[in-house]
């Protein structure tokens, strides 16, 4: 049975011969009453204390939950993040690639064509210069043709009639 204060305070008892005297009696159980009512108290107080910081546990395991979550989260974010950045510089390296590639063979086509140019333009310099050396040999020919044909004539001019010279214009 659980005692109250209130119930040890109203406790009476059975007189008997040689009995506790009852002063006494009730003193002490006024102090156990005291006691138990501050024990009560405490208890109590313990109690709502104990209700308030299990509510306060329950809210940090909720934080607690909520934040592993959220790394977890995060975690996977990153990851994936990292995963697409990694897949992003792959395709940008092959890009590049392919580029450096096109620009490279771009590159060797004009090359050869600048080459075949070169080439046919050495070949038309060369076509030229003999054209050009063959049209000044028929040149020098000739003139060495006329001037053997002028001569004959100027000796022969020395021989002329008088009076008979150069025309003149007047």
């Amino acid at each position: 049975m659980r005692y109250t204060p209130n119930d040890i305070r109203g406790a009476s008892f059975s007189r008997r011969l040689r009995g506790a005297d009852e002063g006494e009696l009730r003193v002490f159980l006024d102090g156990v009453a005291a006691q138990v009512e501050q024990l009560e108290r405490d208890l109590s107080a313990s109690q709502a204390r104990g209700l308030q910081l299990e509510r306060e546990l329950e809210r940090y395991r909720s934080l607690d939950q909520g934040l592993r979550d959220t790394l977890l989260e995060v975690k996977t974010t990153s990851e994936g993040a990292r995963e697409a950045a990694r897949k992003e510089a792959e395709l940008i390296v092959r890009e590049a690639e392919l580029k450096a590639g096109q620009l490279l063979s771009e590159g060797r086509d004009e090359q050869r064509r600048l080459r075949a140019d070169l080439e046919t333009l050495r070949e038309r310099r060369d076509s030229f210069a003999r054209r050009m050396r063959h049209l000044l040999e028929q040149q020098l020919e000739l003139v060495e043709l006329l001037s053997h044909h002028e001569e004959p004539e100027a000796s022969s001019a020395g021989t002329e009639e008088p009076g008979a010279g150069p025309a003149t214009h007047a």
